[in-house]
């Protein structure tokens, strides 16, 4: 399995979760970068608290702290990590949609399980078409806000393939690490 094989799954699941779950129509961006390179990440890498603003598009969108992402674990063929960032305002969307229910009966709970919960369809929705023969363990989604405070531009999060996904309520990013 090649990375961009991988990457091309993981595109078409996120549209496939998105659309059918959430009633959010998505645009996987073509091909994949990196967090370094995509420049998703304003400011210096180096000093993560030193960065305020996030998802870069000419100006500031999105401040760090509403920004929400969670990683799980697989293992099968090939073995590695799957982080999901979704910046809050999306996140928020997503939840309504996913429980029929306006923001204001909405807790964090509800907004880290409809993320975790996001990242494990997509995360099973991705390896039910890599291999129908092989079978691939999920680990259990955790949210992780550590997966976007870069420390340095060599950690792993900073140089593994990030996929950009374009909504109507803002930009997400999927990146996989392979051990």
């Amino acid at each position: 399995m090649t990375m961009t094989n991988l990457m091309t799954q993981i595109a078409i699941s996120i549209s496939e979760v998105m659309e059918t779950m959430f009633y959010i129509p998505v645009e996987p961006r073509n091909g994949y970068t990196t967090i370094c390179e995509s420049g998703l990440f304003l400011d210096n890498l180096d000093h993560p608290e030193h960065f305020k603003s996030i998802f870069k598009s000419g100006k500031r969108v999105a401040e760090a702290d509403n920004i929400q992402a969670a990683t799980i674990t697989f293992h099968g063929t090939f073995s590695g990590e799957i982080c999901l960032i979704v910046p809050e305002k999306l996140l928020v969307v997503m939840t309504e949609n996913f429980m029929g229910e306006e923001r204001r009966h909405l807790t964090d709970e509800h907004l880290d399980g409809t993320l975790k919960e996001t990242l494990n369809m997509l995360a099973g929705n991705t390896f039910s078409k890599i291999d129908t023969e092989s079978s691939f363990c999920l680990g259990v989604p955790e949210t992780n806000t550590s997966a976007i405070t870069i420390t340095d531009k060599k950690g792993w999060y900073a140089n593994s393939p990030l996929l950009l996904v374009d909504t109507m309520d803002g930009l997400m990013g999927i990146t996989v690490n392979i051990k």
